[in-house]
């Protein structure tokens, strides 16, 4: 299990805990009445905190994964293969010299 699938799993089990903790007087009343209910209530404080820092984290490493990840091309963008070859036009060629004409010399 890799870091970030146990982060989301521990995310979602402290905040069903968390839930569990302040739901106790509906689902288990018999437990209620016999733990104090200060420290439960403070522990379904910390559950809560602990599931939405654990989300927190997962989320983090999630985006940073999915922002890092290179895209062949931007979107809208033109395949460069299929762009046609257009012959150059030697007027506009500007990277060649231009030829000096040698005086011709008579002998």
């Amino acid at each position: 299990m890799s870091v970030r699938t146990m982060r989301l799993v521990m995310g979602i089990l402290f905040l069903l805990l968390g839930s569990a903790i302040f739901t106790r007087r509906w689902l288990f009343p018999e437990f209620a009445a016999k733990n104090d209910p200060l420290r439960m209530n403070l522990g379904g404080v910390f559950a809560l905190v602990f599931g939405g820092l654990n989300l927190a984290r997962w989320y983090t490493a999630w985006a940073f994964l999915k922002s890092s990840q290179t895209a062949v091309r931007y979107p809208l963008q033109r395949d460069p293969s299929a762009a046609p070859q257009i012959e150059p036009i030697p007027e506009f060629d500007f990277t060649k010299q231009p030829e000096v004409e040698q005086p011709e010399t008579k002998q």
